[in-house]
């Protein structure tokens, strides 16, 4: 074979004298790489087919045709004995609507590991959790299905309750300027679990709300009355629903809210899935906006796998 000059588009061209026939020498495992480096830098990234298409001096349709038999190649997560790290930050994002929802688990500081479910419910994280080994702290936001499959897969795990979406959750039930002395005592109080670091703060956080409780104590048992109804009991209800109610959010939070004392590889928050991978998640899922739910499922399984191991971040907290 002789070299015989360059083609179109760049290639070199092979000449036979025997034969008398020129061709070109193809690598299709080459080849195929390629396209798929490019169909993950397209879906991962923040450039656009006709952006990519130009720089390769081929059409849109072409590069629609190149990725389309890898939309039918998702990536497989890795399997669980690549899960270094005790503590795990647990968080679901849905992916549309409310049937097609990402369950990550991200094992600090670094490496993630993920399964996707129509719905975040008790028995998707069942089957999700139960193919992982038992860690020593979890972080979660305090979903009820979640909570339930922790206590029954792992009893002996600690539980450290998110601190963000507690006082997001007070500040629905209590509003941002609430009337009642009771309800800006407690609104107060909730935005102070942010300054407990040590041992000392949590007893004096702690010694602060039951003196609250017991304050305002008489003004929550406070009960409202309706119009009687003839042979029906009389209705009431308790007048200050909203403040019970974030009353009792903290109250079943409090064996889960100061897990991370004493041990500074456990978060306060779930922001490292949440802020860190959901967020972004959901901003390449915008911005491919048009995709089904499996080519979505193609989406995040590359984007999670290609970020799987990730670099430790400064400060867990």
């Amino acid at each position: 074979m002789q070299k015989r000059g360059l083609t179109a588009s760049g290639k070199q061209r092979w000449y036979c004298p025997k034969c008398s026939v020129s061709a070109v020498q193809t690598r299709p495992d080459i080849t195929a790489q390629f396209r798929r480096d490019l169909f993950v830098r397209w879906l991962t990234g923040s450039r656009s087919l006709d952006e990519i298409a130009a720089e390769l001096a081929v059409t849109r349709r072409t590069l629609i045709r190149w990725f389309k038999p890898l939309w039918t190649c998702p990536k497989e997560p890795v399997v669980h004995e690549q899960l270094h790290g005790s503590v795990y930050v647990l968080d679901g994002v849905y992916l549309s609507g409310r049937d097609n929802v990402a369950l990550i688990c991200k094992a600090m500081p670094a490496t993630h590991f993920w399964s996707f479910a129509e719905r975040e419910t008790a028995a998707s994280w069942k089957r999700f959790l139960q193919e992982l080994p038992a860690p020593e702290v979890v972080v979660i936001d305090g979903q009820k299905g979640l909570s339930k499959v922790i206590g029954q897969l792992w009893p002996r795990v600690k539980i450290q309750r998110c601190l963000v979406h507690i006082e997001r959750l007070a500040r629905i039930r209590l509003t941002r300027h609430p009337k009642s002395q009771a309800g800006k005592e407690l609104l107060a109080l909730v935005r102070r679990l942010f300054d407990v670091r040590n041992g000392k703060q949590k007893r004096r956080w702690l010694a602060v709300y039951r003196r609250w409780e017991r304050r305002h104590a008489d003004f929550l048992r406070e009960r409202s009355e309706g119009d009687p109804v003839p042979g029906k009991r009389r209705r009431w209800w308790y007048t200050h629903r909203n403040i019970r109610a974030a009353r009792s959010l903290i109250r079943n939070s409090l064996p889960h809210l100061f897990t991370f004392i004493g041990r500074p590889d456990v978060p306060r928050s779930t922001n490292h899935v949440e802020g860190g991978i959901n967020s972004r998640i959901k901003e390449l899922i915008h911005r491919h906006r048009g995709l089904n739910d499996e080519q979505k499922r193609v989406l995040v399984a590359l984007f999670l796998g290609q970020n799987q191991r990730q670099k430790p971040p400064r400060n867990v907290t």
